[in-house]
């Protein structure tokens, strides 16, 4: 993402590592990065939405199954896909770091905090205990 904003050079990221070998190479100039005009809208992230919550205290849910390239572009901890919870607590809206941190837009949605049973998630032998998750509306869906 880096080069492709053109933040870093084409070929910065080899010269830095060749250099942390001890190489002596010459990086490329820095150049002016590409990016869409932002601009946004609060100083915070929390935002209001038109929308009512989707879910509500209480709710079964399920964590989707989403296969995601990349380190940035879901807040979905992999463990917790696939597995269902049940709805603890309605958040305010906030922005949706998913998008905002690629410039698709706030996109700002419902964070919910689900709670899920350890051994759902990691079998039956797993010490028991609650695990609450925070998790945005479009990182769940109804349970059967």
């Amino acid at each position: 993402m880096l080069t492709e904003r053109s933040v870093l050079a084409p070929g910065a990221i080899e010269a830095r590592a060749r250099n942390l070998r001890g190489e002596h190479v010459a990086e490329p100039p820095i150049t002016e990065p590409a990016r869409p005009h932002y601009a946004p809208t609060s100083e915070r992230s929390l935002r209001p939405v038109d929308a009512a919550a989707a879910f509500g205290v209480g709710e079964r849910v399920r964590a989707k199954s989403m296969s995601v390239p990349g380190h940035t572009r879901t807040r979905l901890p992999g463990y917790i896909r696939g597995h269902t919870g049940v709805v603890d607590i309605v958040q305010p809206a906030h922005v949706l770091p998913d998008t905002n941190a690629h410039f698709l837009g706030e996109n700002p949605q419902h964070v919910y905090t689900v709670r899920f049973d350890s051994r759902g998630v990691w079998g039956p032998d797993a010490e028991p205990f609650a695990l609450t998750v925070e998790m945005y509306e479009s990182y769940l869906e109804t349970t059967a």
